[in-house]
């Protein structure tokens, strides 16, 4: 167990700012803002805030950071000493942090990069040769949940605790008779990421279990060992092919050739590969 830890520790700060590495170099915000101290502290260059905004939680701040072409939200203490990413739940099962997505990042500067929800598949980091290895190392990972039942299959690499990855759920329900999609659980986003992967896996219904998480359910049925062990190699299997963020979509286009998407794609980019 505390292999998987320290793996979910390294991925957290990996994904924290949906960027693949962190450096100790200068840790000033570019724009005019400051950033929080706990998101300087990892001094990632280019880190910036694109906007600060009120979650309406006592002690809690809410903040828009980019880095590059990536952008994500992210909260803090209210003395920004401490950082936290994942989905916060509220009254009745509300999924706050999609909520906050849809209302604070539409005016990001980068909304319409590559790596955000709708960007195009051009200039998404990755050679031709990246993307069939990818290709190759993600068609054997030891479990995904296959949905759907059309020709076109895609695989989706996603976290629970990812919101861009409801959406893409949530934006998939209506294409499952079109392609067939299998969803490779990782545990990006910390511990919790790693226990609901592997509850999923546990599952004897697990596309049932994945959709509860998906909705802002849980389970509270430990998961087991062998569970555990499937997320960390797909988590693994996802890092050496350089998929550092999550959703990240891989299929054959066409002509047979290997493609990768990043972000959460809307029905109609689902429908379309």
């Amino acid at each position: 167990m505390k292999q998987l830890t320290l793996i979910a520790s390294a991925v957290t700060i990996a994904s924290a700012l949906m960027t693949g590495s962190a450096f100790a170099e200068d840790s000033k915000a570019e724009g005019g803002m400051e950033l929080p101290k706990a998101v300087a502290d990892l001094g990632i260059p280019g880190a910036h805030v694109d906007k600060k905004f009120d979650t309406g939680l006592d002690g809690i701040n809410g903040w828009v950071i980019s880095v590059e072409n990536d952008t994500n939200v992210i909260y803090t203490t209210e003395d920004g000493t401490h950082a936290f990413v994942g989905m916060i739940l509220g009254e009745g099962g509300e999924n706050l942090t999609q909520a906050h997505m849809e209302e604070h990042m539409e005016n990001s500067p980068l909304a319409g990069m590559p790596g955000r929800a709708g960007a195009s598949q051009a200039n998404n980091g990755y050679s031709d040769e990246d993307e069939a290895k990818a290709m190759e190392l993600i068609r054997d990972a030891p479990f995904y949940v296959e949905e759907g039942s059309g020709d076109q299959v895609i695989y989706v690499i996603f976290d629970t605790q990812c919101g861009y990855c409801q959406r893409m759920y949530q934006a998939s329900r209506s294409v499952l008779d079109e392609v067939t999609i299998r969803w490779v659980p990782v545990g990006y986003l910390g511990e919790q990421s790693l226990r609901q992967a592997a509850q999923i896996a546990d599952s004897d219904t697990p596309a049932d279990t994945m959709a509860l998480f998906e909705q802002g359910g849980g389970v509270t049925v430990a998961p087991s060992t062998e569970a555990m062990d499937l997320v960390s190699q797909n988590s693994q299997l996802a890092q050496q092919a350089g998929i550092t963020a999550t959703p990240t979509t891989i299929y054959e286009d066409a002509n047979g050739e290997a493609q990768i998407r990043r972000g959460a794609l809307r029905a109609a980019e689902i429908r379309s590969l």
